[in-house]
C-alpha cells in the first residue's frame, strides 16, 4: 500500500510549486499597477490563495519581492543565453534585453533594494547577486579579454555593471534622455567599455 502515497506527494509538491508562482506573479502585477497597494493581503487575493497559504510560502512581504526579483532576473537569463554573438556584440544583444526587462518590470524592481553592497552579496553567494553574475558573466568578461584586463577583476567589472545600469539608472536614462533604444545600447556599450578601462589598475 505504501507506493500508493507517491502520486499524493507529487501533487502536493506541484500544488506548491503552483501556488509559489502564482504569487510571484501577482505581486508582480501588484507592484507594476500601484505600488502601494502590494501587500500581502492583496496579492493572497490576486493570487486565489487564501492569506494564511501566502504566509506559509513568503513569511514576509520582502521575501516575495525577492522572489520576484529572481524570477525576473531568470527569466532575462532564459531570453539571453541563446545569443550567437561575441564581445561587444554579446555585450549589446544582452544589453537589449536588458532594457526590455526594465521597461516591462522597471517600476517594480527599484523597490526590491538590499541593505549590503553588490560585492558582499556576491562573496557570499546571494541569489540575486549570483543571477546577475550568470546573465552578465559571459558578455562582461569577454569584454575583460578584449580590453587585455585580468580575469579576475570580474567581479569588480559587474558590481561596476550594476552601480551604472541597474533598473533605477536605466529608467533615469529613458527620463531625462527620451532615446530609442537602439540609441541607449549604444551609448550604455561605449559607458561601460570605458568605464572598465579602470580596471587595468590591480585592486590588490
Amino acid at each position: 500500500m505504501k507506493p500508493a502515497a507517491a502520486p499524493r506527494q507529487r501533487r502536493l509538491r506541484q500544488d506548491s510549486i503552483r501556488n509559489q508562482q502564482e504569487l510571484v506573479v501577482a505581486v508582480g502585477e501588484l507592484l507594476r499597477e500601484d505600488p502601494d497597494s502590494a501587500t500581502m493581503p492583496a496579492v493572497a487575493e490576486r493570487a486565489g490563495l487564501s492569506l494564511a497559504t501566502a504566509y506559509r510560502y513568503f513569511p514576509t512581504l520582502d521575501e516575495l519581492h525577492r522572489k520576484f526579483m529572481l524570477s525576473v532576473i531568470d527569466e532575462l537569463h532564459e531570453s539571453t543565453k541563446t545569443l550567437q554573438s561575441t564581445g561587444m556584440d554579446l555585450f549589446r544583444g544582452t544589453m537589449a534585453q536588458w532594457l526590455q526587462v526594465v521597461a516591462e518590470y522597471g517600476p517594480a524592481m527599484v523597490l526590491v533594494r538590499s541593505r549590503e553592497g553588490f560585492l558582499t552579496r556576491l562573496k557570499a553567494g546571494e541569489p540575486h547577486a549570483r543571477a546577475l553574475e550568470r546573465v552578465w558573466g559571459p558578455p562582461i568578461r569577454q569584454l575583460l579579454e578584449e580590453a587585455n584586463i585580468d580575469g579576475n577583476q570580474l567581479p569588480y567589472a559587474l558590481s561596476l555593471f550594476n552601480a551604472m545600469f541597474n533598473s533605477r539608472e536605466i529608467m533615469d536614462f529613458r527620463a531625462v534622455e527620451n532615446i530609442p533604444d537602439e540609441q541607449l545600447v549604444e551609448r550604455c556599450s561605449r559607458l561601460y567599455w570605458s568605464a572598465i578601462q579602470g580596471l587595468r589598475v590591480s585592486l590588490d
